[in-house]
Order: structure tokens, then C-alpha cells, then sequence
């Protein structure tokens, strides 16, 4: 299908070479945010998984010592961001990916993250600071959204300015241009303009825009919206505009999106009105919506809200496998294996829920006699 294309913004290709760091390990257990130290230069930690959202430095480094869970684990693992400068080198940035797993109480798996420092030690002591050697253990790269949306805000973080996309975006979606010319825009102008949803009235914009956006911008604006906390007018903007998509003939994409927009609203009791708009429609069965529901909105899932979303659950497109691997993703999240197990013991279900649940627990015992 058709997608909004992404260009790199020029201004911040500088950001992906490679700074080397200077290491003394003095005979311990060097962590990364010792690293940064070590060279004096400033650190920005990113949760890269559910949503992208700024990290505390200093609640990362309790996470590094294993004194703190990770807080929102995604897959088993910490999807992190990190973004390090030196005050007094201009233009000297490094950022890396990393992917690293997590244990059964969300601590991280510190042998993997002394893989990680230990192949920056032995850059470092090589001399080699070139891109080109291989890549780092535990890397991912982000899609081009996730990417488009983290360069947004790390150069917010630096004080760069925006891409030269960001001011074509905004006429857009003004309406000045015609809501059918969306092929000229990259996905970098739509970051930004999100991204900076409380300045430069955008948040005002983007609602006023929601309800003429064609399918393919809208989408990809929906998406982006995760990592917001959208205000009372933007909120019921995607609202309304989901009640006239659920009019037409969504597919599962177009459903999920919206999921993931109001994942975070401000307006709690709208979220879950969305939740339960979602779980009502037939294409609700798609694994793809209800991935999005429980990865993004799981916040909101307790009580009636949480057995509807079982049930559908359920009776998935997927079957008991599907069922099983978003269960096991939901109980990894804080407070909610409570919420499950509550929910498991009701006895609210309905006979599609009882036999998926009696499976799951049959897998459950079998792996641990």
C-alpha cells in the first residue's frame, strides 16, 4: 500500500557517527551510564518500546545496578535509546539501539549490558572509530517511523532546528495545500509537528486537521500520537473522526491506529470509551487490534474493560497461540498480573474464554512439571 515517504533530515545525520568513549574499567562492573561519565559528556536515555518517552538518567542508573525493575518491558526486553554529547564538542554525538532482555522480575540481564560496554572498550582500545566494523551486540534499528519520530526528539534535546519538512507539514495541515497533496510530505515533518504538540499551537492544528486527513496521513499521525498525551480537543477529534471510520469499512490497520492515538490521553474515561468502541466492532478479532489494545492501552485494561478484552482475545483470528503470547506480554507489565489473575478467577467468562484460559494453564503446568 502507499506510505508516507522518509527522508533523512539532513541536519541530523551527524548524530549516527560514532564518538568513541575513553574507558578505565579499575578492575569493577563498568555500566554504561559509567561510560558517559568517564568521557564527561551528557546522556538522554529513550524507552524505544511501547512509546517512545524520555527515560530518568537517574532511574536508569538504578536499572543498570538492578536495583529498579525496568518499568514498561516490551517483549522481554528494554528497548533503550541513548543519545550522548560533549557540551564543548559541537557536533559530537553518538547514539546507539539497544535491545537488551530483561529476567522474570523485569531486571536487566547485566552480562548482556557488559557486552555492549565491552565492545565499545575494545573500539576503543583499537583506535577504530569507524561505523563499518559490524554492529554493536543487542542492536536494533527502528523502523523508519520510530526513527523519524526519535530524531524529532533528540533534536529538540540538542537544539538543533527542525527539518525543512516541518513548515510544509504545518501549511498541510493548515488546509492551505489540499487535503489530497499529502505524497509530498516525509514522515519527518509529521514527527515533528507531533512531537512539538505543545508548542507553535500545533495540538490546536492537528485537531482542527483530524477530520479531512486522508487514510494514509492519517494513520501514520494516529501512530506517532502514542507517544503524546493528547488534550480534551484533540481527544475528541480522533474520537469523532473514529466514529466516521467505523461508518465506512476500516480494515485492521485503520483500527488499531486509533488504539494506539488515545493510548495516553489525558481524558481517561474517552480512553476507555475508545477501548470499548474497538472491542465492539467485528474486525476486533484481528490480532493487530488487539495487539495494539494490550501493548498500548493496557494502562486502561482492569475490570469489565479487561474481561471484554479477554473474551475477544479469545476468540481471536490467530487461535490459542495468539492468545497465549499477548497473556504472557500483558503479565510482564506492572500491576497487571493482578489484574489477570482477577480477571482468570472471576468466573464472568464467557465458554470461549474458559477453554482458552484452561489451555493456557495447561501449558503453564506442563512447562514446569
Amino acid at each position: 500500500g502507499a506510505a508516507v515517504s522518509y527522508r533523512q533530515p539532513y541536519r541530523l545525520q551527524n548524530l549516527l557517527h560514532w564518538r568513541p568513549f575513553c574507558i578505565l574499567f579499575r578492575g569493577q562492573r563498568v555500566t554504561i551510564t559509567d561510560l558517559v561519565r568517564q568521557r564527561g559528556a551528557n546522556l538522554r536515555i529513550f524507552d524505544m518500546g511501547r512509546r517512545i518517552q524520555p527515560l530518568d538518567t537517574a532511574l536508569f542508573e538504578e536499572i543498570e545496578q538492578q536495583r529498579r525493575s525496568y518499568p514498561v518491558p516490551y517483549l522481554k526486553h528494554a528497548w533503550l535509546a541513548l543519545l550522548s554529547w560533549h557540551p564543548e564538542q559541537a557536533g559530537q554525538h553518538a547514539i546507539w539501539f539497544l535491545k537488551l532482555p530483561l529476567d522474570e522480575q523485569n531486571l536487566l540481564d547485566a552480562p548482556a549490558r557488559d557486552g555492549f560496554v565491552r565492545y565499545v572498550a575494545q573500539r576503543q582500545a583499537s583506535g577504530d572509530s569507524t561505523t563499518d566494523k559490524g554492529e554493536a551486540p543487542f542492536s536494533f534499528k527502528p523502523d523508519g517511523h520510530r526513527m523519524a519520530y526519535f530524531h524529532a526528539l533528540a533534536a529538540r534535546e540538542l537544539g538543533a532546528p527542525v527539518s525543512r519538512f516541518y513548515g510544509t507539514t504545518r501549511g498541510y495541515l493548515s488546509g492551505d495545500i489540499g487535503w489530497e497533496n499529502w505524497q509530498q510530505l516525509g514522515l519527518q515533518g509529521l514527527a515533528e509537528v507531533v512531537a512539538g504538540y505543545q508548542q507553535d499551537n500545533n495540538q490546536a492544528l492537528l485537531t482542527r486537521a483530524l477530520p479531512y486527513l486522508p487514510r494514509v496521513p492519517l494513520n501514520v499521525v494516529l501512530g506517532f500520537m502514542e507517544n503524546i498525551s493528547p488534550g480534551q480537543a484533540l481527544t475528541s477529534a480522533v474520537n469523532d473522526r473514529l466514529a466516521s471510520v467505523i461508518a465506512g469499512e476500516p480494515d485492521a490497520n485503520d483500527l488499531a491506529a486509533f488504539a494506539r492515538a488515545l493510548s495516553h490521553s489525558e481524558n481517561i474515561e474517552q480512553r476507555r470509551l475508545l477501548v470499548q468502541a474497538l472491542l465492539a466492532h467485528p474486525k476486533s478479532r484481528s490480532v493487530e487490534v488487539l495487539a495494539a489494545v494490550s501493548s498500548r492501552c493496557w494502562a486502561d485494561l482492569e475490570g469489565e474493560l479487561l474481561l471484554a478484552f479477554l473474551s475477544t482475545l479469545a476468540v481471536n483470528e490467530q487461535g490459542q497461540n495468539a492468545f497465549a503470547a499477548l497473556v504472557a506480554d500483558m503479565m510482564t507489565l506492572p500491576g497487571m498480573r493482578q489484574r489477570m489473575l482477577a480477571a482468570f478467577s472471576s468466573g464472568q467468562h464467557s465458554p470461549q474464554l474458559d477453554q482458552a484460559i484452561t489451555r493456557l494453564l495447561g501449558i503453564v503446568r506442563g512447562q514446569t512439571q
